[in-house]
C-alpha cells in the first residue's frame, strides 16, 4: 500500500557534501579553495575542510567519516606521506567510499598505472594541468560518483537490516511477541528515539478511542493494555491514527507516523503502529519504511492464523476453556522460580454423567463453564483453568498460600447458580505442589496429579494432597504399570484355582480363579499390588478378560478329567457397569465353547454399590442367561437390605476379616451368623472365605453356612496341581 506523506512543509534538507584538501603548500591550498568557492553542486551546500599534513588529515578524516572527496598532495612531510595516508584511509579507517584525487607537482615520481593499481586512488593530476574549469569538472564528477556509491551502500545496508529484521520477526508466532518485536525493529532501523505503540481495533469498531494499546516502547510504556482514549487526549495523535485507519494506509509525518496493517481474512482485526521520531525522515528512510511495512504486513495474517490454530489446539471447542495441551505448554514455560510457589489442583465433578442423563449434555457443558467462572472468583490471585476431561478441571494456582481440605472447602462444595437455580456440586480434588516436581516433565506432572486424584476417589475421600515422599512410590507404580502391559501381551499372567467345598459333606462345589503374575525376572508380584493398579490405569478390562479366558480353558481341562464344577472369576465394578459387559462376557464364553453355568462372577460389595444404578439391570440379564453372581467381601462395605432387595445375586461371600475374628469376639460371631441368616432369607447361598482351622470350619457348619474355602481346605493351585490334589485328597468328594 502507498504511504501518505505529509512532508511538504518539513522537507529534509539536501545532504551537505564535505571536501577535504590536504596540502603542505598553504599558498597553493588557498588558491585551490578559492577556485572551489564558486562550485555549484545542484544547490547543495558544500563544506570545505583543510589539513596541512598527513597527520592532520588523518585526524580530520576520523572526525568526519562522511567526507565525500579528498584532494591530496602526494609529497608533504615525506615523499610518500600522501600515499601512506591513502593506505590509512582504506585500511585503518576502512573507508572505501571516499573519493581520493592525488595532486602532485612531481609527475615523474611513479608511473600512473602502478599508482592507481597499488594505492586504490580514484584520480591523479598534475597541479600544473588543473585550470579553473578542469578543477570544477573533476570535483563535480567525483562528488556525483561518491553520491551514487553512497546510495548503493545505503541501499545494501538497508536491505541487509530488513533481511535480518525479517528473520528475527519470523520467529515471533504470538501476537504480543510479534508486535513488541516490530517496535524494537523500527526503533533500531530508523533510530526512533521517542518510542511507539501498536494498537488493535476490530473492524466493526470505528472509534480510535476504543483501540487497545497492545505493545509499547519508549515514552509510551505506561499505556500498555489500555484503551487509547483512556491514556491520550493528543489531537495530533488521533488525527494521524484516524487518517491511517480511514485510508487503510501508512501516514508518514513528523513527529508522528502511522503504519496500517490488517488480518481481516482471519479475524477481522486492524492494526495501527504509531512511531514518534523528533526528526524528519529522509526520502530514503521513507522508502525503506514502506518496504518494511510491506514485509511485515503478511506477518500479521500469519500470526492471526497461528493464533487461530492455537485456539483449536489449546482450547476446548465446546466450552471455550483452555485444554490439556494448553496446560502442558504453560507448564513447559514456567521458570524454576515460578514453580516454587505454583500448585496444580485437579478437580473431578461427582455424578456429572448422571446429571447429563437427567438434564442433557448441554447442561453438563454449561455447568463446567459456570464452575470455571466460580473457581476464578474463589482465589485471591489470578489462576488458569483447563478442561482436562469431560468431568475434570485443572486449576493452576500461582499464589504462595498453602492449601488443605479445610481451606478448599468452598472449592470442593460450590453452589453454582444457573438460569436462576442453585446447584450444589461435590468435587473430588487432588493438589500437587510444583516445587516437589523440579525434574518432572509436564506430562509426568499431569500423570501424577491424575494418579493422586484416582487414589483419592478409590479411598472414598474428597481431597488428596501429594507429598514429595510419594514420588518414588508413584514412579514405581508407573514402571509396574508399563510392565503389566507387557505382561498381558507376553502371557506372564496366569491363574491359581482354590477349591470351594460344601461344608456339610465336603463336596467340591467349585473353584475360584485367582490371578497371579510372575515377571520376566521370575519374581512373583502380589495381586494386591497390580490389581488396584490395573483398575486405576484402565487395564482392568484386559486383565479381567484374560483371567476369564484362562478360567474357561481350565473348565475344559477339568471336564476332561471328570470334574464338572464351575469356576468363579473376579470382575471389577467399573468393568461390570459398562453397557457392553454382558454382551462381551457371553461372547467370550461362546468363543471358548463353555456353558454359561460353568463360569460364575464375583464382584465386591463396595464396587457393586458404586455402580448400583446400572448393575441391577445387568444382574437380571446375567441371571436370565444362567450366570451366577456372588457378592464378594460381604460385610466389609455398605451392607444394606435396601440394595440387596434390588439385585439378583445368587451368593453372598462373607469377608475373611469376620472369619478370622469370630472365635475371638462375640460381636464378629454374631455378624457372621447375621450374614448367613440374611442370605438364606433372600434365597442366596452363603460361602465363607479364609477358613484356616478346623474349629472355624466346624463353627461355620453349625451356623448353617453353606460352603467355604481357605487354606484349611486347600491352597490356591495351578491347574496341574488341582488334578493331582483331586486324586490324592480322600476327604474331598469330587
Amino acid at each position: 500500500m502507498d504511504a501518505i506523506r505529509n512532508m511538504d512543509s518539513r522537507r529534509v534538507p539536501l545532504r551537505r557534501c564535505k571536501i577535504l584538501t590536504v596540502e603542505d603548500d598553504i599558498a597553493y591550498q588557498r588558491s585551490l579553495l578559492l577556485s572551489l568557492k564558486t562550485l555549484n553542486y545542484g544547490g547543495r551546500e558544500v563544506e570545505f575542510l583543510a589539513a596541512n599534513s598527513a597527520q592532520q588529515a588523518a585526524t580530520v578524516l576520523a572526525q568526519h567519516p562522511d567526507i565525500s572527496l579528498v584532494l591530496l598532495d602526494v609529497v608533504m612531510e615525506q615523499d610518500d606521506s600522501g600515499l601512506r595516508l591513502v593506505r590509512s584511509i582504506r585500511n585503518s579507517l576502512d573507508n572505501q567510499l571516499v573519493r581520493i584525487v592525488l595532486l602532485t607537482g612531481q609527475p615523474g615520481m611513479m608511473p600512473l598505472d602502478d599508482l592507481m593499481a597499488l594505492y586504490d586512488v580514484d584520480d591523479y593530476w598534475n597541479k600544473s594541468d588543473l585550470s579553473f574549469e578542469h578543477l570544477q569538472t573533476i570535483v563535480l564528477g567525483n562528488l556525483r560518483t561518491w553520491e551514487h556509491m553512497q546510495a548503493m551502500q545505503q541501499a545494501r545496508l538497508g536491505l541487509q537490516m530488513l533481511i535480518e529484521s525479517s528473520q528475527r520477526l519470523s520467529n515471533k508466532l504470538d501476537l504480543k511477541g510479534y508486535t513488541q518485536a516490530i517496535l524494537e525493529e523500527l526503533c533500531k532501523i530508523f533510530s526512533v528515539n521517542q518510542g511507539g505503540i501498536v494498537c488493535i481495533i476490530h473492524q466493526q469498531e470505528e472509534s480510535p478511542e476504543k483501540a487497545l494499546v497492545f505493545a509499547v516502547s519508549g515514552i509510551y510504556k505506561a499505556w500498555a493494555n489500555q484503551y487509547l482514549g483512556n491514556v491520550s487526549k493528543d489531537s495530533e495523535l488521533f488525527r494521524v491514527f484516524s487518517q491511517s485507519l480511514s485510508a487503510q494506509g501508512h501516514v508518514i509525518d513528523t513527529p508522528l507516523s502511522a503504519l496500517y496493517f490488517t488480518s481481516e481474512e482471519v479475524d477481522q482485526r486492524d492494526y495501527v503502529v504509531l512511531i514518534n521520531c523528533d526528526r524528519p525522515l529522509t526520502d530514503y528512510e521513507i522508502d525503506l519504511l514502506q518496504i518494511f511495512g510491506e514485509n511485515i504486513n503478511a506477518g500479521f495474517s500469519n500470526v492471526a492464523l497461528h493464533s487461530r490454530l492455537s485456539e483449536l489446539a489449546y482450547f476446548d471447542s465446546i466450552t471455550g476453556l483452555q485444554n490439556k495441551n494448553w496446560m502442558l505448554h504453560q507448564l513447559e514455560r514456567l521458570t524454576l522460580a515460578e514453580r516454587q510457589h505454583a500448585k496444580l489442583l485437579m478437580l473431578f465433578v461427582e455424578d456429572l454423567s448422571y446429571s447429563e442423563v437427567l438434564l442433557g449434555v448441554k447442561f453438563g457443558r454449561s455447568l463446567m463453564k459456570h464452575l470455571a467462572s466460580y473457581l476464578k472468583a474463589s482465589f485471591v490471585k489470578a489462576i488458569d483453568i483447563v478442561m482436562y476431561e469431560r468431568d475434570t478441571l485443572l486449576v493452576l494456582i500461582y499464589d504462595q498460600q498453602d492449601y488443605d481440605r479445610e481451606t478448599l472447602e468452598h472449592v470442593l462444595h460450590p453452589q453454582i447458580e444457573m438460569d436462576g437455580a442453585k446447584h450444589h456440586i461435590d468435587l473430588t480434588g487432588a493438589l500437587v505442589k510444583l516445587s516437589d516436581m523440579e525434574y518432572q516433565e509436564p506430562q509426568q506432572i499431569l500423570g501424577i496429579a491424575k494418579s493422586i486424584l484416582e487414589q483419592t476417589k478409590h479411598r472414598n475421600m474428597e481431597f488428596g494432597l501429594f507429598e514429595a515422599s510419594e514420588l518414588a512410590e508413584i514412579q514405581d507404580r508407573y514402571e509396574l504399570m508399563k510392565k503389566l502391559r507387557v505382561a498381558l501381551n507376553n502371557e506372564e499372567i496366569f491363574i491359581h484355582l482354590q477349591p470351594k467345598v460344601r461344608l456339610q459333606d465336603r463336596q467340591l462345589v467349585g473353584f475360584e480363579a485367582l490371578v497371579r503374575w510372575r515377571d520376566a525376572n521370575d519374581r512373583m508380584i502380589p495381586p494386591d499390588h497390580f490389581v488396584p493398579l490395573a483398575e486405576t490405569s484402565g487395564l482392568i478390562d484386559k486383565l479381567d478378560e484374560y483371567v476369564a479366558v484362562r478360567a474357561c480353558e481350565a473348565v475344559k481341562h477339568l471336564r476332561q478329567a471328570g470334574i464338572e464344577v464351575p469356576i468363579s472369576v473376579n470382575i471389577a465394578g467399573s468393568e461390570f457397569s459398562r453397557a457392553d459387559f454382558v454382551t462381551r462376557f457371553c461372547e467370550c464364553l461362546q468363543q471358548q465353547q463353555v456353558a454359561t453355568h460353568s463360569i460364575e462372577i464375583e464382584v465386591t460389595e463396595t464396587q457393586l454399590i458404586e455402580v448400583l444404578r446400572s448393575a441391577a439391570d445387568y444382574l437380571d440379564k446375567l441371571s436370565a442367561l444362567g450366570i451366577r453372581v456372588s457378592i464378594d467381601d460381604f460385610g466389609a462395605g455398605y451392607s444394606s437390605l435396601s440394595y440387596l432387595s434390588l439385585i439378583k445375586a445368587a451368593e453372598l461371600k462373607i469377608d475373611r476379616q469376620f472369619i478370622m475374628r469370630m472365635e475371638q469376639t462375640d460381636q464378629d460371631k454374631q455378624i457372621v451368623q447375621m450374614i448367613i441368616n440374611l442370605g438364606h432369607l433372600l434365597n442366596m447361598s452363603v460361602i465363607a472365605e479364609g477358613i484356616e482351622t478346623e474349629s472355624q470350619y466346624q463353627m461355620l457348619l453349625q451356623m448353617g453356612c453353606d460352603a467355604g474355602q481357605g487354606y484349611h481346605i486347600a491352597r490356591p493351585m495351578l491347574l496341574e496341581d488341582v488334578l493331582t490334589w483331586s486324586e490324592s485328597n480322600q476327604e474331598i468328594n469330587i
